[in-house]
Parts: structure tokens; C-alpha cells; sequence
């Protein structure tokens, strides 16, 4: 057996390929003593090569022996760098995996179209799909959309393309954040749109964005892909994945509140009663033991903007010094919780699109929304 030609390390230089053999070990103790060796002792001194116990002389002469703890050393440290080379290619691995297996999939995606999903990380080119996809809507177009408020860009694109969409005949449904009503762009937006029949309604809890097109493609975000760019999505067209995408969608729809552009008018609640949507979400968000910045995060509100909206519910229940914990004990008895879960469980028996004023006497099905708001 000649030289070991195990992997190197980082710094390329080989690692022995195997444990000291007993031959190995007595060979050493014979170099030690001063004894000859022979061509017999030749794979017994390649290993002690390997291990740096031996050195060679250049006029051939005797192998000269080398403090062993020295070279045992040597040996390890290199071991150890090398470990920690392969260590990181390890951590790395999947990493790299599933950016290759993402590729894969969005090519045989493009070439055959029939994964069901395909993934868009470039901002202009998903803006540019989610376009074709609502250009092509031939009966109904729903969205959700939580990312806060319209932009006078997006109108001015959305205004004549939308109009035609419903000239078509669809029937279209938007939600968005409650905190939207207080957005003078979006309400311009809403209220040129609703009149054209567009149905808008908000909601104060999260929810998720989403996009479906005659219930045949969705457009969601991604939670996939390690790091990918805000603005990043799937395009989803796997039967049974639309189904559910619009499954989830009308459960939130029955949830929320109709919307026709109007703003909102100060410490008026839409549903009556002292506290407004966005204030009973707050709440209702603090009692699950979310923190006043978790819950901000959660509802797409600033920090800054819920505290001014506990301060209204202080002063909508007369306790100006209330500290956020009585605030939430209140709301736990507070009979506006009942009112709104009880409207909740009702409006959950309701056909999706009905009109929340009109109780129908069958289960929900998936049938098509009428076109009341």
C-alpha cells in the first residue's frame, strides 16, 4: 500500500487514510532502537509517512523517527479544519437543494405546465403575470389584499382595466384591511369602483393575500423559499389548491364588513356599538397574549396607531387611566365581544356573497356570489 490519498484539507494538504496499524506501531520502535528496515516494512512506513512520525533523509539514508505527540497533533489540527470544511458544505447543503429543486420545478413548470405551482421572485415579471391573469377573467375575480392602502398608481392602471373586466360580466369581490377606510386614495378608489359593481368589503383581523381567477389559477404569497424578495409569489393552478384558496377567501369574506368607499367617520363604529372593527381586533388580539408591537405587526397597523386607538377605548369606556391589561379583562366581559362573536358564528351560516342582512335556511356551498354587496 503506498501514500494515503485521502481527502486534504482546506489548505490541500492529505490526511492519513487510515489508523496506525500494528505493524506500523512496531516498526517505529524498531527506527527507534536504531534497527534496519526492509522491503517488508514498506506499507508500515508509508503509514508513519502519512502520520509524520518518520522522516525521510535525501541521501537515503534510515527513516529518523519524530516525536510522536508532535505529530499526532499536527495530524488532528489538520482533521479538525478539514471537519469544519465539510461541516459547512453540510450546513450548506440543503440550502443549495432546494434552490436547485426550485429551478427544476419552475422549468418543467414553463416547458409543460403541469406541476400545478410556479414560482415568480422578480417583483416587475409577477406584476406583469397577476396582470395577464386578471385580463383573462371571464366570471369572477376575488382578492384579498392586506398589504395596506391602493397608491394613485395603482388606480389610474386598475381603473380602466377592472371596468372592462366587469363590462365582461364578471363578478368581482375585493377585501382589504380595515385601516384602509381611512386611506383617501383607496376610498376614491373604492368609491369609483363600487358603483361600477365591484363589492368591497374590510376586514381589522389578518388575513392572507391572495388572488383567484374564475376559479381556475391563484396567485399567493410565498412561504417557500428561504429569503426570497418581497413581492415575491406562486402561481397556483392545481385544481384542488384553487378550491381551497377560495374556500379560505370566503371564510374571511362572511367576516368582514361591506365597504363602499366611504371614510370613516371618527369614533362612529360600522357595526355599532362604542368601539370601531379595528379597535375590538386590537383588543381581541391583545387577550390572546399578543404585544402591543406583535399585535400592530398582525393587523398591518403602526405602533403609534394602536396606542392612539387604546387610548379612544379609554375614553369611549370612561377609564382614562386603564393600563392595557384592564383594557383586555374589560373586553373579556365586555358585551360587545358577545355581540361580535355572535355575529360572527351567524354570519358563518350565510350562502358566501349574501347579504349579511338576508339569514338563508341551507349550508353554506360554494355556489356563485350574487351581486349584492
Amino acid at each position: 500500500m503506498g501514500e494515503s490519498t485521502a481527502p486534504g484539507d482546506a489548505r490541500g494538504r492529505a490526511l492519513p487514510g487510515q489508523a496506525l496499524s500494528a505493524a506500523a506501531v512496531d516498526l517505529y520502535g524498531r527506527l527507534s532502537t536504531g534497527r534496519p528496515t526492509g522491503p517488508a516494512d514498506a506499507e508500515a512506513l508509508a503509514q508513519l509517512q502519512a502520520w509524520g512520525m518518520v522522516g525521510l533523509p535525501e541521501d537515503g539514508a534510515r527513516p529518523v523517527p519524530l516525536p510522536p505527540t508532535a505529530a499526532a497533533w499536527s495530524v488532528a489540527r489538520e482533521a479538525l479544519v478539514h471537519l469544519q470544511e465539510q461541516t459547512r458544505m453540510l450546513m450548506e447543503l440543503p440550502h443549495a437543494v432546494e434552490q436547485l429543486n426550485l429551478a427544476f420545478a419552475q422549468s418543467r413548470t414553463r416547458a409543460a405546465g403541469t406541476t400545478g405551482s410556479e414560482f415568480l421572485s422578480d417583483r416587475a415579471e409577477v406584476n406583469e403575470r397577476i396582470g395577464a391573469i386578471l385580463a383573462s377573467a371571464r366570471s369572477e375575480l376575488l382578492g384579498a389584499h392586506p398589504h395596506g392602502p391602493r397608491t394613485r398608481e395603482q388606480m389610474d392602471i386598475g381603473v380602466p382595466r377592472d371596468t372592462a373586466a366587469l363590462e365582461r360580466g364578471v363578478h368581482y369581490r375585493t377585501l382589504y384591511q380595515d385601516a384602509v377606510r381611512d386611506d383617501v386614495v383607496t376610498c376614491e378608489w373604492a368609491s369609483t369602483m363600487a358603483p361600477r359593481g365591484v363589492h368591497f368589503r374590510t376586514l381589522a383581523d389578518p388575513f392572507e393575500r391572495v388572488v383567484i381567477v374564475d376559479e381556475r389559477v391563484a396567485v399567493i404569497s410565498d412561504y417557500v423559499v428561504p429569503d426570497a424578495p418581497e413581492g415575491s409569489a406562486w402561481i397556483i393552478t392545481d385544481r384542488a389548491m384553487v378550491a381551497f384558496c377560495k374556500h379560505a377567501f370566503e371564510q374571511e369574506w362572511r367576516r368582514a364588513s361591506p365597504w363602499h368607499g366611504q371614510r370613516r367617520v371618527r369614533g362612529q363604529s360600522p357595526e355599532g356599538g362604542l368601539l370601531s372593527q379595528l379597535q375590538r381586533a386590537i383588543l381581541r388580539a391583545l387577550s390572546e397574549g399578543e404585544t402591543q408591537d406583535g399585535a400592530a405587526r398582525r393587523l398591518q397597523v403602526s405602533t403609534r396607531k394602536l396606542q392612539r386607538e387604546l387610548d379612544l377605548v379609554r375614553a369611549a369606556w370612561a377609564l382614562p387611566q386603564a393600563t392595557v391589561a384592564q383594557l383586555t379583562f374589560r373586553w373579556a366581559t365586555s358585551p360587545e365581544r358577545e355581540a361580535t362573536r355572535e355575529k360572527a358564528a351567524w354570519r358563518r351560516t350565510l350562502t358566501p356573497g349574501a347579504d349579511p342582512g338576508l339569514p338563508v335556511n341551507r349550508p353554506a356551498t360554494p355556489a356563485r356570489p350574487s351581486s349584492a354587496p
